[in-house]
């Protein structure tokens, strides 16, 4: 057994709201420790998240709300907003907060308008509680006719005559960039973070816990759970849970870049109970498409996609735009939502009221967003029950720059990049551009899987999905780790690429 560890701050789960945490607290002298289960940070809902930066007050929040007007109709629409509350506060203070974040930690970032539309009486009259929901946030969105939102979307389905629009209402992200980023910079101001730990259990002392892991022992002052979908097993392990949680997921497809042009804008219908219609252009010029209804999940790990569901995607998004068609999808992905019982509109950020050294960080719907202001709120928490905060000098918000782009840098820079390493003159993913040296550095800074490598450089995300670079992936895996090509995983674990080497069964008898 590994020797026990010491630290102040123990978080649990590497995903965006631990890594959040994570990261503000390495502004001050604190030991702070992350254990995560999997090889990888973001490898659990993060991965799978759609990447929208938007604010409850705006229209992309307002929206959301059209859908509690329909379930209680009784409800005026100054009663469906509640400014005061933590989630409309801290999702506010998160969407101001990030452009100077994603500037930091050097990520994609692209401020974006939102435009929701509708063609028949029932979308007119949802547009019409949608601009009275606004009113009340006190922001008056653009009314919209067929000529405008034509203007706005070339593309878009001529039965599409009325429509709501918000300049600068939302923003795009890549999720996993964001995660790996907040992980490298916490790392270079001091913060562990430990992979492939699971939490196993926990035994409490005084002032503290020891939290029992696969890589052994972990004594802790302070616990701050941020294991996402398995966040009530946490709270379980501490004797402090009072809630439980709720599951349900949609399938999205993401289409060739070839007909990215064919969207301008985060583009949907007005909301309706149970599903989301919704298209919109991505930072890597794809375009993601997510009309598919929310279907009840078992778990976090329920996760598998279904044609009819592409199928059903395809027809919802075809209202939207026509001319997509099933040949335009390269990949299709199913993401879970999760939501406690206890509060299901909120989020829970809390001292526990079993423990007061242990607090819930357990998230819902918008998650990226209010990660900036959120992780404050949490370390707030945590000096109010007794952990001393004193600011480093050396801290540093901007250690992180992001893997050079061999295809997307000048081409005197491009030559000068290729001087000091040939391998970025070596184009290893032909439909994204991306060089050897990339993936060298990827590896370099943490991957250890496909997967882990295809986050950090987008090889593999094309048109052929890995058909050209996967075997060439593979090996530069297998050379860079040491380790035979059939040890290399996709995602960790069980998940073997290669299971034997060729004729390896013939040569044992193993076919014969």
């Amino acid at each position: 057994m590994e020797k026990q560890i010491e630290t102040q701050v123990l978080i649990v789960g590497a995903g965006s709201t631990g890594l959040a945490i994570a990261r503000e607290l390495s502004r001050y002298k604190v030991d702070v420790t992350v254990v995560e289960k999997n090889v990888d940070v973001c490898f659990g809902e993060v991965k799978a998240s759609h990447g929208l930066i938007y604010s409850i007050v705006g229209l992309s929040g307002a929206n959301s709300l059209v859908l509690k007007s329909i379930i209680t109709p009784d409800l005026p629409p100054s009663k469906l907003f509640h400014r005061d509350s933590l989630k409309t506060k801290l999702t506010l203070e998160g969407f101001n907060a990030f452009p100077a974040v994603a500037e930091e930690l050097d990520i994609g970032f692209r401020m974006a308008r939102r435009v929701v539309v509708g063609k028949d009486e029932d979308d007119f009259k949802a547009l019409q509680i949608l601009y009275e929901i606004c009113k009340s946030m006190d922001f008056e969105p653009v009314h919209l006719d067929q000529e405008a939102i034509q203007e706005l979307e070339p593309h878009i389905s001529k039965d599409i005559t009325r429509g709501l629009t918000l300049p600068n209402d939302c923003a795009f992200v890549y999720p996993w960039e964001y995660g790996i980023a907040l992980a490298e910079n916490a790392k270079d101001n001091g913060v562990r973070i430990m992979l492939l730990t699971e939490a196993l259990g926990m035994k409490l002392l005084d002032g503290g816990f020891v939290v029992y892991t696969t890589r052994g022992p972990v004594r802790t002052q302070f616990i701050v759970n941020a294991a996402g979908p398995y966040a009530d097993k946490v709270a379980k392990m501490a004797g402090v849970c009072d809630f439980g949680l709720t599951y349900s997921k949609s399938q999205m497809l993401i289409t060739d870049k070839r007909i990215g042009e064919l969207v301008n804008h985060v583009t949907c219908r007005v909301s309706r109970p149970g599903i989301t219609n919704l298209i919109r252009p991505t930072l890597s010029g794809n375009i993601e498409i997510l009309c598919s209804q929310y279907y009840p999940a078992k778990g976090p790990g329920d996760i598998s996609t279904k044609m009819e569901w592409t199928d059903e995607n395809i027809t919802k998004a075809r209202e939207l735009l026509p001319e997509i068609s099933k040949g335009d999808i390269v990949n299709s992905f199913t993401g879970v939502r999760v939501f406690n019982t206890r509060e299901p509109e909120e989020h829970l950020m809390e001292v526990s009221k079993g423990n007061p050294n242990f607090l819930n960080a357990v998230t819902r719907l918008p998650g990226l967003a209010f990660t900036p202001a959120m992780a404050k709120y949490i370390v707030s928490l945590l000096s109010n029950q007794g952990l001393e905060l004193i600011e480093k000098t050396d801290f540093n918000s901007r250690s992180r720059k992001r893997i050079p782009k061999v295809s997307e840098l000048p081409d005197e820079e491009r030559k000068k990049l290729i001087a000091q390493d040939p391998r970025y003159g070596h184009i290893v993913c032909r439909c994204e551009e991306v060089s050897e040296g990339e993936i060298v550095e990827a590896i370099r800074r943490g991957a250890r899987t496909v997967a882990g490598v295809k986050y950090r450089t987008r090889a593999g995300m094309g048109r052929c999905q890995r058909g050209f670079c996967g075997p060439r992936v593979l090996e530069i895996l297998a050379r860079e780790l040491d380790i035979p090509m059939t040890e290399v995983t996709q995602m960790g674990g069980l998940s073997r690429v290669l299971l034997y080497r060729s004729k390896e069964l013939l040569g044992s008898g193993g076919l014969a």
